[in-house]
């Protein structure tokens, strides 16, 4: 090791003296193996001693990492980066362990080891080399664990006596990231050549300054250079910070202090969490199925082997044993594919965690020991772990982000069986967002991404009341939609004509979802070309998960909606604008939004060139149901139409309530509403067939191998995996010999 600045506490020393990177994780697996805890450690031996001391060492590293992000947002950073919870700073161990971390993107700190481990693997250590203050940078899935080229990582190695004590490290979601189709997540890419800038861990700097040429590669490989520039001052200031504070913490406590307190805050937040999923969950085995579809048929003539329709299958088997271990078996979700929806192991691990950091970390020391309570298996060769080093992974977040919720879901019914009623409710995170790029009048070219329907979406419904709108984000602590007036001038011509709630855009049941988000966007003074396109996870198109909702109805998916060519100045000047993606279409339909061409996507929506007086309008973030909807009180019913939350309609088709309007305010019909839910659970049972008949008639489905292709592939793939195509057989009672 090498040391060029100074710090209080350092002194020169032999670095030959010191345990390489590679000999440090070696130690960590094996005794973490062999006895079950952190690097051996069996005794929380300077807890015990002297927990005031050991609590102030502990809040010292946390005060650090706090006031990394509170500072350096405000030092440098993009919009997205000083607004959204789209970020985190951290204090890691020599092997990539965090042990201390800011609020925000927490659930993140499972894919440092990636990186560290990669560096180590491939010789990093000694060359480059790992010195005081040296600057490190990645978003490559494969070798730093990112879930897509957006998040991008930022590491530097604190350097002690000659020896690499720890990391700090940061990461944010860049506001573009240069590949053909513009934005943070292009939903068009069919290889890893297509997934913009692109860098595994590299050395990009030194003395906690960054090279030069690292600046230029930013500003001609992306279209946001400037703003993500900024982006990379913020992650590099906070890690200054963390860097200074540690060796003045080594400097007050001493060397040995620091590295036994660091792993035993690590086995002490381990124990912590493994006691939490004992207490909080039930053991057993927890099945999900959720879908994402990718619509590429036609969207292009030069790649033929991408020109095709995909539903990716993600299957989810979540294990909870009584020692209070959580394992994610992902066999038999789809295989990787020509498309951008691919992911890898790291980033999977980070979906994982995003669903449970905060549910099973709440009363503890936030550390890398909760990951160590959850395990995977992602198969080689899934949609989750490629095996090819060429698939994209642009948009993996809009996949597996489904991780995400199914360990949620997994977690919320746990809960449910122990009778945790407060804390359970429907999980879904239906996110979205608008990204394209421009060129500006004078000739500038810009790119960008608008965060406000991803760090915003509602709860979905408890078992007791109803979700909220925009208070919850399953990626982050820190829900935000960010301030309209930020994002403006991040996208020069893209204004806000509304953002608000979108009457009845949430779950129904016995107690609805939160309502979702709608925001209306006006395009004024284009410049000399200006393009959008959607990026998010669920579509309305295709049902998201098929887990259910406890009884209730799902959240709707995402939906977008352009109109071109329109006489939006007459509306403007009459006073009168839409201010929600449906009263955008209904003023369509009623004529009063007069449109050459009128667009609703319930799929991704593909980049659109826009002009003058266009719109772009968008639904996301709404929560699922709970319970039947006949059941829900007509009573909250009546408040949600006088409110506004939920169109009429909805209250006679949904919950079978009858309102009677009269010269007062509306009110329910008590004994209509009661005739009326019988005559619609009649309905039902008229319709309904048991489970025995349902099964029989689509086994002759399946193995007539009835199907639009689409699924049949999904299917094709799905069982291509032994132990799934296995587990599918025996679940249709088909054949040895079937293949789809």
């Amino acid at each position: 090791m090498n040391e060029r600045a100074e710090y209080p506490g350092q002194r020169p020393a032999d670095p030959r003296s010191a345990p390489t990177l590679g000999q440090k994780i070696a130690d960590r697996d094996r005794l973490t193996g062999e006895t079950g805890h952190y690097y051996g450690v069996r005794e929380l031996s300077l807890r015990e001693q002297d927990p005031l001391t050991y609590e102030r060492f502990y809040s010292r590293l946390q005060a650090a990492c706090m006031a990394a992000r509170e500072v350096a947002r405000y030092v440098a950073a993009s919009p997205g980066g000083r607004e959204m919870g789209e970020a985190v700073w951290a204090l890691a161990t020599a092997e990539g362990d965090s042990l201390a971390l800011s609020e925000g993107f927490v659930a993140h700190s499972a894919a440092f080891p990636v990186a560290i481990r990669f560096m180590s693997d491939h010789g990093y250590e000694t060359n480059p080399g790992f010195a005081d203050g040296d600057v490190y940078v990645s978003d490559d899935g494969p070798t730093c664990g990112a879930p897509h080229p957006g998040d991008t990582y930022t590491y530097v190695p604190i350097v002690h006596d000659g020896e690499l004590i720890g990391w700090a490290c940061a990461i944010n979601h860049i506001m573009e990231v240069g590949a053909p189709q513009a934005g943070s997540w292009p939903m068009f890419a069919i290889d890893t050549y297509m997934d913009g800038f692109l860098v595994p861990p590299t050395r990009t700097g030194e003395n906690l300054q960054q090279y030069a040429w690292w600046n230029e590669l930013w500003k001609r490989r992306t279209r946001a250079g400037a703003m993500n520039i900024l982006d990379d001052k913020m992650r590099l200031a906070g890690c200054a910070m963390i860097l200074r504070a540690v060796h003045e913490i080594i400097a007050e406590f001493g060397r040995d202090y620091y590295v036994q307190a660091t792993r035993e805050v690590i086995e002490e937040s381990r124990r912590v969490v493994m006691d939490n999923i004992r207490n909080w969950m039930v053991p057993g085995t927890y099945e999900q199925a959720a879908f994402r579809i990718c619509k590429y048929k036609g969207l292009q003539k030069i790649w033929a082997h991408a020109d095709k329709d995909n539903v990716i299958h993600v299957h989810l088997k979540a294990s909870l044993d009584e020692r209070g271990r959580f394992h994610c078996d992902m066999d038999g979700s789809s295989r990787w594919g020509f498309h951008a929806f691919n992911g890898y192991p790291g980033g999977t691990s980070v979906a994982q965690m995003m669903a449970l950091a905060g549910a099973l970390g709440y009363n503890t020391k936030f550390t890398s020991g909760g990951n160590l309570a959850v395990t995977k298996n992602a198969p080689y060769g899934s949609v989750f772990n490629p095996d090819t080093t060429i698939a994209a992974h642009t948009n993996a977040w809009a996949q597996m982000i489904q991780i995400s919720v199914m360990s949620f879901q997994t977690l919320n019914r746990s809960m449910f069986l122990r009778g945790y009623l407060e804390e359970s409710f429907a999980v879904s995170a239906p996110w979205d967002s608008v990204q394209g790029d421009g060129v500006l009048a004078d000739g500038t070219p810009y790119g960008y991404t608008n965060f406000e329907l991803l760090g915003a979406c509602a709860h979905g419904a408890y078992a007791y009341r109803d979700g909220d709108p925009a208070v919850w984000f399953i990626a982050s602590q820190l829900c935000n939609m960010g301030n309209s007036e930020e994002f403006e001038y991040l996208i020069p011509p893209l204004f806000h004509l509304g953002r608000k709630l979108e009457p009845g855009a949430c779950g129904h049941g016995k107690y609805r979802g939160g309502i979702g988000l709608s925001t209306v966007h006006m395009v004024k003074q284009p410049g000399q070309r200006f393009s959008a396109s959607r990026a998010g996870s669920a579509c309305a198109f295709f049902t998201e998960n098929a887990a259910g909702m406890f009884g209730g109805y799902p959240s709707p998916g995402a939906v977008t909606a352009v109109a071109q060519g329109t006489n939006l100045p007459a509306l403007i000047a009459a006073g009168d604008t839409p201010r929600t993606l449906n009263e955008m279409v209904g003023y369509a339909q009623d004529g009063r939004l007069e449109a050459e061409r009128l667009e609703v996507w319930k799929s991704d929506a593909p980049e659109h060139t826009l002009h003058e007086n266009d719109l772009w309008a968008q639904i996301a973030g709404m929560g699922g149901g709970w319970g039947d909807p006949l059941e829900r009180d007509p009573g909250l019913v009546l408040a949600d139409l006088e409110s506004g939350q939920v169109p009429e309609a909805f209250a006679t088709r949904l919950h079978g309530v009858v309102i009677v309007h009269g010269d007062g305010p509306p009110q329910v019909d008590y004994e209509a509403t009661a005739a009326r839910r019988r005559q619609l659970r009649g309905q039902r049972r008229l319709q309904s067939i048991p489970v025995r008949g349902w099964w029989a008639m689509h086994r002759l489905r399946v193995l007539a191998k009835e199907a639009p292709e689409p699924i049949a592939d999904m299917w094709r793939s799905a069982t291509s995996f032994p132990d799934y195509a296995r587990y599918y057989r025996d679940f249709w009672q088909l054949p040895e010999t079937f293949r789809w």
